[in-house]
């Protein structure tokens, strides 16, 4: 039986879909425009912007209101949470505290967090990608990187980064999640008390607080998304303030590393199992481009790495 831990405890849901992730061998899709991940290969750099960019920057405030409203909204669900917390030492008001602590200061949280977002790559979509996701973001010329999960969530050279699947929930799933966690406690009360008090509130108040940029409402369960989360505290990644359709904004900057860069960061050779080019009259030109630039990273058998969505183009 494996050993126990915080993640087994707070995360349920998320573990559940990263043993998934390994034991399928799973692939990630990041989709984005030709010119994007042009910039990225050749600046290797993969830029992650605050999360007040998103597409829909209400996804903060969405799952911030799902909290309140389980812990708020249910007093049996309310009295059972301060009869824990009090059995772990936590005090009385630690929920009154970190919800407080959330809607006070959810802007600048959400400012402040980086995002980069990645879909689960299943095998009906091997060389033609999603077709929503090319409409959503390849614009008119789409490129997908398709990459090993393993490399990344396991990376050989860790970064500052944390990798979270994307949780779709209505107000009754996320009670139902809340509960499940609150079992979980329940049963491994005397494996928390052992490894201290400060230790397992500081590992639950992290799990809360990234919990909130990966939460979305069921109507986008089809994207499938994983997303890369970087915090401007943890102050290791380089970083540029820069123009994006117009919004001068802070970026930083993940590296994406060929065979021959030594420094920490995504390394390709690992980590790139291929790259679709997405439905468009110029496939045959962006192919060229993209193999001759994987070359000059140094990328083995670059030909055999790219290759031409057959969705029809219309």
């Amino acid at each position: 039986m494996a050993e126990l831990s915080l993640a087994d405890i707070f995360q349920p849901l998320s573990q559940s879909r990263r043993q998934a992730i390994d034991e399928m061998q799973a692939r990630f899709a990041y989709y984005t425009s030709a010119t994007t991940a042009l910039n990225i290969l050749r600046g290797r750099e993969l830029w992650m912007r605050s999360a007040a960019c998103m597409n829909d920057y209400r996804e903060i405030d969405y799952g911030i209101q799902l909290l309140n409203h389980a812990i708020y909204g249910n007093e049996q669900r309310r009295q059972r949470i301060q009869q824990l917390t009090k059995r772990l030492n936590w005090g009385e008001s630690v929920w009154e505290h970190l919800l407080g602590n959330l809607n006070r200061s959810e802007n600048a949280l959400v400012t402040r967090t980086y995002l980069a977002c990645v879909s689960e790559h299943s095998p009906d979509e091997e060389q033609r990608g999603r077709l929503s996701m090319w409409r959503a973001y390849g614009r008119k010329t789409g490129v997908a990187f398709v990459l090993k999960a393993k490399a990344i969530l396991h990376s050989r050279h860790p970064l500052p980064i944390r990798m979270s699947p994307v949780t779709y929930l209505d107000q009754t799933g996320f009670d139902q999640a809340v509960d499940r966690i609150l079992n979980n406690v329940d049963r491994n009360v005397s494996f928390l008390q052992q490894l201290g008090s400060t230790r397992a509130l500081n590992y639950f108040m992290d799990t809360v607080l990234f919990s909130l940029f990966s939460i979305k409402h069921p109507g986008f369960i089809e994207e499938r998304e994983w997303r890369i989360i970087y915090q401007e505290s943890a102050g290791q990644l380089p970083y540029d303030s820069v123009s994006v359709d117009g919004i001068p904004q802070v970026v930083y900057k993940l590296p994406v590393c060929g065979a021959a860069d030594r420094n920490p960061g995504l390394q390709l050779v690992d980590a790139l199992d291929h790259i679709i080019i997405g439905p468009s009259q110029y496939a045959d030109v962006i192919f060229l481009a993209f193999v001759k630039v994987l070359e000059e990273m140094g990328i083995p058998n670059a030909a055999q790495k790219v290759y031409k969505s057959n969705i029809p183009l219309r």
